[in-house]
């Protein structure tokens, strides 16, 4: 595979020394793991080879195998999630804590300033929480299979859809994307979905989004009519 390559990837991660599962997509590994959760779907993946939507020791694997083939490989922490920092391990007063009705708990995992943490110990009014990622400093293990690459343009913005869960439309005019949302689109997500187009599907060069008018709207309207006749 190379840069900019579509593809959908099977995969099932563990820490390397424990063999613990941290995520997977196959649905069989996880039911016969005990760790099958049915409100989660199970299937293949959407990665684009080179846009960073996976760990960068799974990326270079990738790009050394080809649609169909099966590899098991070790991916060292600094291709992971990195290295455990010990600035991360921070120490901050309970009272803030309380102010904010937050009861921390020593294995919660709580959300600071928009950080997620997690509380490695409460005593004499403070709180000791870890920033790094719960996998920093491991040492993983991955069987990954490529499924399928996506090729033809319709294709990879049907994919794309799939993984932002937009229920949609889509038509391709010459080099332009039509996307017809069943439900109006925050515009911080359909301006996510428009630079990740233009960018990765070469053959569009511009997207434009036609979201449904609201109920809202529509009676406005209709009183806006109403009150000019």
């Amino acid at each position: 595979m190379k840069r900019g390559d579509f593809v959908e990837i099977d995969f099932v991660g563990r820490i390397a020394s424990t063999g613990e599962i941290f995520d997977l997509t196959d649905e069989k590994v996880a039911k016969s793991s005990g760790i099958y959760d049915p409100k989660r779907e199970y299937k293949p993946v959407l990665v684009i080879v080179g846009a960073g939507m996976v760990i960068p020791g799974v990326e270079k694997e990738l790009m050394k195998m080809k649609p169909g083939e099966e590899r098991e490989f070790i991916v060292k922490p600094e291709d992971a999630f990195g290295l455990r920092r010990i600035d991360l391990i921070k120490v901050i007063s309970l009272s803030n804590f309380l102010k904010n009705n937050i009861k921390p708990v020593p294995g919660d995992v709580v959300e600071i300033d928009g950080r997620r943490a997690r509380v490695q110990s409460v005593s004499g009014g403070r709180v000791r929480v870890d920033f790094n990622h719960p996998l920093a400093g491991k040492e993983l293990r991955y069987k990954l299979r490529v499924v399928r690459e996506i090729k033809t343009p319709e294709e990879k913005v049907k994919a794309l859809m799939d993984y932002y869960k937009i229920k949609c439309e889509t038509k391709l005019e010459g080099d332009k994307l039509i996307i017809k949302p069943e439900k109006s689109i925050h515009k911080i997500v359909s301006d996510t979905v428009k630079h990740t187009i233009e960018k990765w599907v070469k053959e569009v060069k511009s997207v434009e989004f036609k979201n449904p008018i609201s109920k809202e709207r529509i009676e406005a309207g209709k009183r806006e009519n109403f009150t000019k006749t």
